[in-house]
């Protein structure tokens, strides 16, 4: 089976783009667009959406992601999966229908992940389950723990990080399209 990288690497060629190109729509530098190629690197879901949306491509093309068909989530129903395999997983929690805007999803996060530097349109909003993380916005560093959430505009230059001893929880709202399977709702 085609792993993520040989497919941001396909789908890159087949749009006649060069690293510089993606990586320059896309918000993220050349190094870390060549290590994920390279699958050497984790890749964000609003990474992956904002590559998806450079190569022209529908992001189920890039990763395989659970469909939520009905409107409720229920614990222990979901699948987990994840963009690269580098420890960090995430559930589906919202559907998709005509008009919809947020999408929310649970990340786990292993102990010492550090998220790619990343921006991209919408709001997100972020509250987290357990564990430590650190969320930089715009060069400003937000320690959150249980309990703690952060609301900021995705358009800022901003990353996550697991700064506990223990595996994180957060889940994520978000106003970016990361699920596609609206045309199937």
């Amino acid at each position: 089976m085609e792993q993520l990288g040989e497919r941001l690497r396909r789908y890159r060629r087949e749009a006649h783009k060069t690293l510089l190109d993606v990586a320059s729509e896309a918000g993220l530098s050349v190094g870390f667009l060549s290590q994920a190629e390279r699958n050497l690197s984790g890749v964000s879901l609003s990474s992956l959406a904002n590559i998806a949306r450079a190569l022209n491509v529908p992001l189920r093309l890039l990763i395989d992601q659970p469909e939520q068909r009905s409107p409720d989530s229920r614990e222990g129903h979901r699948r987990r999966y994840s963009t690269i395999d580098r420890g960090q997983t995430y559930e589906r929690l919202s559907s998709s229908f005509p008009g919809s805007q947020i999408n929310a999803v649970r990340m786990c996060l292993p102990v010492g992940y550090v998220s790619e530097s990343v921006t991209h349109g919408g709001d997100e909003f972020v509250y987290v389950l357990s564990g430590a993380v650190r969320y930089c916005v715009a060069g400003v560093d937000y320690p959150l723990e249980s309990g703690d959430s952060l609301h900021f505009d995705g358009r800022h230059q901003h990353f996550l990080a697991n700064t506990g001893a223990t595996p994180a929880e957060v889940v994520s709202v978000g106003t970016l399209p990361i699920f596609d399977d609206q045309a199937d709702a």
